[in-house]
């Protein structure tokens, strides 16, 4: 009878346990990524998308300057 009381208890308990077991996976699931991503080294949006118009306002005034080199060199 002390078993089944035994056994009874724990089946009790049983559905506590799995919650906290499911929590617990989540939370190093979560870790776990939380760490893989910082790994990754990712940028935001905004900051390719400044780095894109930077590059591009770089890249005008680089045309710029040749055609200013041109001219100075063409005697004009």
């Amino acid at each position: 009878m002390d078993r089944e009381f035994q056994l009874n208890e724990l089946l009790k308990e049983l559905p506590g346990f799995a919650e906290t077991a499911s929590e617990e996976a989540r939370n190093l699931l979560k870790a776990a990524l939380g760490r893989f991503i910082a790994d990754m080294d990712l940028a935001y949006q905004e900051e390719v998308d400044t780095l894109k118009q930077m590059l591009l306002r770089t890249e005008q005034r680089v045309k710029q300057l040749e055609e200013a080199l041109d001219d100075i060199q063409n005697g004009s």
